[in-house]
């Protein structure tokens, strides 16, 4: 357990001071002392952090190995190791102080800076907003997923454009995400969907069909592509077959996070009218959270594919759960709600920390040299799949 003790801490701080600002929220003072704590606390947890998790094993040498930009406008971009925003980032990064550690700090300051501008503008409890974060994939993403984590944040501070249906500058936005990850292009056609008034019934009927297909297995993705690969190109569907094989989903089906999908999902309909009031009839966090969970179920058959495709509106749990809140009448029903969110934080956290591929470490605090971290990669990367 020791493995998710600095995890569970870092998600207790920020419960905490969610209280306290629950409480003091009348004192602008307070508030605002609150959340620079909260800025604090983030950037010393992950800006300051050893190399913890996977990801860095390919970021470090990579980084190591970027070269001056003069040198790099010289190379064709098909050579570049990175997409063009990012690595015109690292060079610089690199050029100014060429430790690693500091490139990675860099990262996790604009990371912070884009949630504060978001978190800013749709909810009135930055350290809960913060903590939901956590417990809802933030860990990963700002952990394993710098790239992808930059340009989920560029998303997410865009979508003030399409309240204001200002399209220019909402794809100007997530062409420069795609400069540091090409999932940007994903958000494009969003623009034109995400904010309309669905009907409820047919997406309650699109939520029911994803979660028959998630129980029973039913592989219509795979289908899908071995057709369409068979009908273009013949030769390539036994590559395309023997690739999708790898990445089957070998979990259990009624597990804690697919209740809890399930409970999102019966809450987001039950509440759906009231969650359209709260931002002056957006609909924006609703669809996002239906097409999180669509996303999740329909490709649940693969495991990555799954989880990467769903990251894109991830963001919709940290606005939903605590929009929820409002919507409870009796209070009784809020404590409920609120205790459910707690208990399934600390345990979600817990379980997904607590291996020795998680171990944390602070660079203030601790230095352990990149060979021995990456012995103990290749010592335990098997111990959690």
């Amino acid at each position: 357990m020791e493995f998710a003790y600095p995890y569970l801490l870092l998600v207790i701080i920020y419960g905490s001071l969610a209280v306290y600002a629950h409480f003091n929220s009348e004192s602008q003072m307070k508030t605002m002392c609150v959340n620079i704590l909260s800025v604090v606390v983030f950037v010393f947890f992950f800006g300051l952090r050893g190399f913890v998790a996977y990801d860095w094993t390919s970021y470090y040498p990579e980084y190591q190995s970027l070269t001056d930009l003069r040198t790099l406008f010289t190379l064709p971009l098909n050579k570049w190791t990175w997409e063009p925003g990012f690595m015109i980032f690292g060079v610089l990064c690199k050029t100014i102080y060429p430790n690693y550690f500091f490139f990675q700090f860099l990262c996790i300051l604009i990371n912070v800076t884009l949630l504060m501008m978001f978190f800013r503008r749709y909810v009135n409890n930055i350290p809960l907003a913060f903590m939901i974060m956590l417990v809802m994939s933030g860990f990963e993403i700002n952990i394993n997923l710098v790239r992808n984590s930059i340009s989920i944040l560029l998303f997410v501070n865009a979508i003030v454009f399409i309240e204001k249906k200002q399209f220019l500058p909402f794809l100007l936005v997530c062409l420069f995400g795609f400069t540091f990850h090409s999932s940007s292009l994903a958000y494009i056609p969003m623009y034109f969907i995400i904010n309309r008034k669905f009907n409820k019934y047919i997406m309650m009927a699109i939520f029911v069909v994803a979660n028959v297909i998630y129980l029973f297995h039913i592989p219509i993705l795979k289908s899908l592509i071995l057709l369409v690969a068979d009908y273009i190109m013949p030769s390539t569907k036994l590559w395309v077959e023997a690739y999708l094989s790898m990445d089957l989903s070998t979990g259990s089906v009624l597990s804690i996070g697919y209740l809890e999908r399930l409970l999102t999902g019966i809450l987001l309909f039950c509440y759906i009218d009231k969650l359209r009031k709260i931002h002056n009839g957006n609909n924006i966090f609703v669809n996002s959270m239906l097409f999180y969970l669509c996303t999740f179920l329909f490709l649940s058959e693969f495991r990555t594919i799954s989880l990467r495709c769903s990251y894109l509106f991830i963001y919709a749990y940290w606005i939903v759960w605590i929009d929820l809140i409002k919507c409870f009448t009796f209070r009784n029903n809020k404590i409920l709600y609120l205790s459910f969110v707690a208990l399934y934080s600390l345990l979600k956290v817990y379980f997904l920390n607590n291996n020795a591929m998680s171990e944390y470490y602070n660079i203030t605090m601790e230095n352990k040299p990149y060979n021995e971290r990456l012995i103990h990669f290749r010592q335990h990367f098997n111990d959690v799949k």
